[in-house]
């Protein structure tokens, strides 16, 4: 990114990639995939695979083999397809929450917190571990769970090591991610019991022992290779911070020497030098997919607006040349049609003609404007201030230099009833927070993955049933951040 100052406004110029083709979304775009098909998934059960449209139930995850086969998680189990055709299924009765994967094997979370390995015969087998938070594969199967335990898991389901835990209360798994054959920790330590630390740590491991543990002090939460992205906002290459972004980070993928990257509405291609382009797209990136060269990334996510169309999927080339998007970084738009003189250069430079004459601003006009000057400059008069006075003006600084914190408010916990998609739209209003002096600069909504919802104080957010903390963080304008939390229960 270069900036151009030619004296009267600073032109920044920014690097884009244009946008292939978009693929409309006849509902909430929940999945995309794209390999040797390009694919994607609704909320209504719709998947398009290619030019095919295929109806299930309600898409809840994808991920495509090497070798084009497709498998689905669904709101009632996985269905594997090829060529269009449905090949093999698997009932869950609770459902499937996600799909990831790595080459020819998967990984799907249940409605239950449980993961289950499928390998490339569609073949599914379960393994020990319960409540779930994270699911990375790699030529191992890496777990988190919500209670802070990381484990690591054979391709065949056997379990090969089991991370040692920091203490038993206030520990929790932010982000797990391979890099090779390093397995990465992000954690976080909040000192609730005595001898335990607060901290935000990355921990690289490597066949069961501790390689380094490195004390970042940013919460990390998302790992792809040696690339980490951050809930505050920007990437991190090893220990580095080498793109500073507005909004968290929350989905990468590693392209060996830049790394693809979405917060908030923009794509980014980051390098260890910085940020090299950024798409913006009509939706947030809450769903990001590539194949292999980088030549296709499928992007959608909704707007979070529920009263408008559902937003298209974005169909990118990573690898395009990209083409500068100049933005004018100048306050003259928002002056609206100033009348404009019309001057030539003789008469700029003439010595017969003043700059107020060729404005046509008449001399008498500063003659009188300086009359009121004086007739003002008359009227004032020093005067001495009482002692009385000094001690109240004294007293007056110091109530002014009285900082009160705001306070937020999530409101109150909340039980709501799932429609027929097995999902809920929620109020979540943070109006109730006390801010007297008007200190908040930032609003946050997390999840309980730590993702952003919304930046704004009141959002209307769609949910699926289950249970969700949903966290509200405000930063006052002293950088410090405070937050309040509910729960949402969606039967």
């Amino acid at each position: 990114m270069g900036i151009l100052n030619d004296g009267f406004a600073d032109y920044i110029m920014a690097l884009t990639v244009p946008v292939v083709t978009k693929f409309d979304a006849t509902a909430r775009i929940t999945a995309v995939s794209s390999g040797k098909n390009l694919a994607y998934g609704q909320s209504d059960g719709v998947l398009k695979i290619g030019t095919d449209e295929l109806k299930t139930s309600t898409i809840t995850g994808l991920y495509e083999m090497p070798y084009g086969d497709l498998i689905v998680g669904t709101s009632e189990g996985i269905q594997i397809f090829r060529d269009g055709e449905e090949i093999t299924s698997h009932k869950h009765e609770t459902g499937i929450d996600s799909v990831t994967g790595h080459q020819s094997n998967a990984v799907v979370i249940d409605g239950l917190g449980r993961a289950h390995l499928v390998d490339s015969k569609g073949q599914s087998t379960s393994v020990d571990a319960s409540s779930v938070l994270f699911a990375k594969l790699g030529n191992q199967l890496a777990i988190a769970t919500e209670s802070g335990h990381v484990y690591t898991y054979s391709l065949n389901g056997l379990k090969t090591w089991e991370r040692p835990p920091r203490g038993d209360v206030g520990e929790r798994i932010t982000a797990i991610g391979w890099n090779g054959d390093t397995l990465i920790v992000a954690r976080e330590g909040h000192g609730l019991v005595p001898g335990e630390e607060e901290a935000l740590e990355i921990e690289y491991w490597n066949s069961s022992s501790l390689e380094k543990r490195i004390d970042v002090n940013k919460r990390v939460v998302s790992i792809d290779g040696p690339w980490m992205g951050l809930d505050m906002g920007g990437v991190m290459h090893g220990s580095e911070i080498v793109a500073d972004l507005q909004h968290p980070v929350h989905h990468l993928i590693d392209k060996g020497d830049h790394v693809l990257a979405g917060s908030w509405f923009h794509l980014h291609k980051i390098t260890t030098d910085g940020i090299h382009w950024s798409v913006e797209t009509q939706g947030m990136v809450e769903h990001l997919s590539s194949n292999e060269d980088g030549t296709s990334v499928l992007i959608a996510g909704s707007d979070q607006n529920d009263y408008t169309d559902p937003e298209p999927v974005v169909l990118i080339d990573s690898t395009a040349e990209p083409v500068s998007l100049i933005e004018e970084n100048t306050a003259i738009d928002d002056w609206g049609d100033a009348p404009a003189i019309e001057v030539s250069a003789e008469e700029i430079y003439g010595d017969d003609t003043s700059i107020e004459e060729l404005a046509g601003i008449e001399q008498s006009d500063f003659a009188n404007q300086s009359d009121l000057l004086d007739a003002l400059n008359d009227e004032i008069v020093n005067e001495t201030i009482s002692e009385d006075e000094d001690d109240l003006m004294f007293a007056l600084s110091l109530d002014a230099e009285e900082v009160i914190a705001p306070s937020p408010d999530a409101g109150g916990d909340q039980s709501l009833v799932a429609d027929q998609d097995g999902t809920a739209i929620v109020t979540l209003d943070g109006s109730g927070t006390r801010d007297p002096q008007e200190r908040i600069t930032s609003w946050s909504w997390v999840d309980d993955s730590g993702k952003e919802v919304a930046d704004t104080p009141v959002v209307r957010v769609r949910l699926n049933r289950g249970g969700h903390r949903m966290e509200l963080r405000i930063k006052d304008g002293d950088g410090r951040w405070s937050s309040d939390s509910i729960d949402v229960r969606i039967e």
